[in-house]
């Protein structure tokens, strides 16, 4: 991935698309998923702007989720799921980190219901911040 530029508000300029880290991070997320959370989404897209990630997982009530779902404990699902989220959060971003080998600063993570969709983000540490710290070291 071509690193990320910044404007002088440090906002991060679009970088070059990467489709092959898209894919990985797309299959190792799912396989998390599916490992610790014993079934995994039915659709998976990632998408990377500059310093952020954003994976969009389509599908993968589990029957129980359903069964609350479909008796109205809605609010239960989506509690279960922030708990499963939070939880989540050290394997995520080391996996995020292993794979896109930058150090992620911030996570965060959203659930919607009908359809069934989670989005989890990712803020990377900016590149220009660790060029920095690097030159500053020297």
């Amino acid at each position: 991935m071509s690193p990320a530029r910044h404007d002088p508000s440090g906002v991060p300029t679009p970088t070059e698309p990467n489709p092959a880290l898209c894919e990985a991070i797309s299959r190792e997320m799912v396989l998390l998923q599916k490992q610790f959370a014993g079934k995994g989404p039915t659709r998976c897209k990632t998408f990377i702007e500059g310093d952020l990630i954003f994976v969009l997982f389509g599908g993968g009530y589990t029957a129980a989720e359903q069964t609350l779902y479909e008796a109205g404990r809605f609010i239960d699902v989506r509690l279960a799921r922030t708990a499963f989220q939070d939880t989540m959060k050290l394997q995520f971003s080391r996996k995020i980190e292993e794979l896109s080998g930058r150090e992620v600063i911030a996570f965060m993570s959203a659930s919607h219901q009908d359809p069934d969709l989670a989005l989890e983000a990712f803020v990377l540490k900016p590149l220009s911040a660790a060029v920095t710290a690097s030159a500053a070291t020297q």
